[in-house]
């Protein structure tokens, strides 16, 4: 069956951008694949760092938000497999060690202040005529 022109001009349309879909795909998936390659370099300097005691809490829950940014799956996994700790084990350290900071950096508590005396009332003497 043969369609007239104009369909046929449609149809053209819709194959191309068939066609168009099926590279984006595949430009999707090696993005994904470099991104992915990415983020083990990064892990693998990451864990080095770790290693070498270099690395604090804070700068760990910093790193995997950057990483869990990417909203790529399997992220965990690389993670656990490169670093050890668990992504929650990290954020609950960080809070502890910024609430640490906090409560050496506060200022110990001034002492206690005394009331102000209250005011005194001046008695006016009456003028000598």
């Amino acid at each position: 069956m043969t369609l007239p022109e104009p369909l046929r001009a449609s149809a053209q349309h819709i194959g191309l951008l068939h066609d168009k879909i099926g590279l984006l795909h595949d430009k999707r998936h090696r993005l994904v694949d470099a991104l992915v390659s990415a983020e083990l370099q990064f892990l693998a300097a990451l864990s080095r760092e770790c290693e070498a005691g270099e690395t604090s809490w804070a700068q760990l829950r910093d790193a995997y938000a950057t990483l869990s940014a990417g909203k790529l799956r399997g992220l965990r996994a690389r993670w656990m497999n490169a670093i050890g700790i668990s992504p929650e084990k990290v954020i609950a350290n960080a809070k502890a060690e910024a609430a640490r900071r906090a409560q050496r950096a506060r200022p110990a508590p001034a002492p206690a202040s005394r009331r102000a005396p209250p005011a005194r009332r001046v008695a006016r003497r009456a003028r000598a005529a």
